[in-house]
């Protein structure tokens, strides 16, 4: 018997890949709920025009939004992706197989998810690392929404937790197009580095001279050279400077701010 399943998009002036990324789930999803933080470009065109479910929710950080959007879903089974990802033609077979024999849940070690590959591309090309993961990584993406949520997780880097979940890898890619320009790789520094000062002060860590002014440049170093940036030739050079950058002002506002960020000009 086949299993309904439900993917979730988080939205605000995503209007950039969001048709790529929706068209990629069509076939595969029988509801896509997008949940929007107030976009002013083309954003709920195109979600109308693919069929979408749209629900508006200020945004305030994304473990809430994506609580939010998990509980709107009407199935219990959940694809998570952004609006800036697409999921590979083979990873949308591998998909659709396991919802035609109900994600295995005669098997007595029935899976509570699955994980997926995510490549990272940066202006169109794929890189080795994107701060904070060495790429490709592996995520879960699919998944029981009662029994692997992110209830529990970090305001940002949130990752699905649960009970002793059991995980089993897919095959297939997501791939994740971060940004297309340094313009828009620049402009994730301001939301990101206020969220994770937000996230560090809740976990009660502090900033010293030498975590602002230090602590970034072995970051980047570790990047670059420990991580294999380095491979990514001026774009591994880009990348550990914005490393840098985003540590420092992390750091930086952890100290001096620790304030609500303002709703984002571009969520994923």
């Amino acid at each position: 018997m086949s299993q309904p399943l439900s993917c979730y998009v988080l939205t605000r002036d995503s209007e950039r890949r969001l048709a790529d990324a929706l068209a990629a789930v069509r076939g595969i999803a029988d509801e896509i709920v997008v949940v929007d933080s107030g976009s002013h470009d083309a954003t709920l065109d195109i979600a109308r025009d693919f069929g979408c479910r749209i629900v508006a929710r200020a945004f305030d950080n994304f473990r809430n939004q994506r609580v939010f959007a998990e509980r709107e879903c009407a199935h219990d089974w959940v694809l998570q992706v952004d609006s800036d990802e697409i999921v590979s033609p083979a990873l949308a077979g591998e998909i659709g197989a396991l919802k035609a024999r109900a994600f295995d849940a005669g098997r007595e070690d029935a899976p509570d998810g699955f994980s997926v590959s995510r490549e990272w591309l940066v202006l169109g090309r794929p890189v080795h690392v994107f701060y904070p993961v060495k790429a490709p990584d592996r995520v879960i993406r699919l998944f029981r929404r009662d029994r692997i949520n992110h209830a529990g997780s970090r305001i940002i880097h949130e990752y699905p937790a649960g009970p002793d979940r059991r995980i089993v890898p897919l095959a297939g890619d997501l791939l994740n197009y971060t940004c297309d320009s340094i313009d828009q790789l620049y402009s994730k520094i301001g939301l990101y580095t206020s969220l994770a000062a937000q996230d560090m002060q809740s976990r009660g860590e502090s900033a010293n001279a030498l975590k602002i002014h230090l602590y970034p440049w072995l970051l980047a170093f570790r990047c670059y050279v420990l991580m294999g940036g380095w491979k990514d030739g001026e774009l591994g050079r880009v990348h550990a400077r914005y490393v840098r950058d985003t540590v420092y002002l992390k750091y930086l506002k952890l100290r001096h701010d620790c304030v609500d960020s303002e709703a984002p000009t571009n969520v994923h």
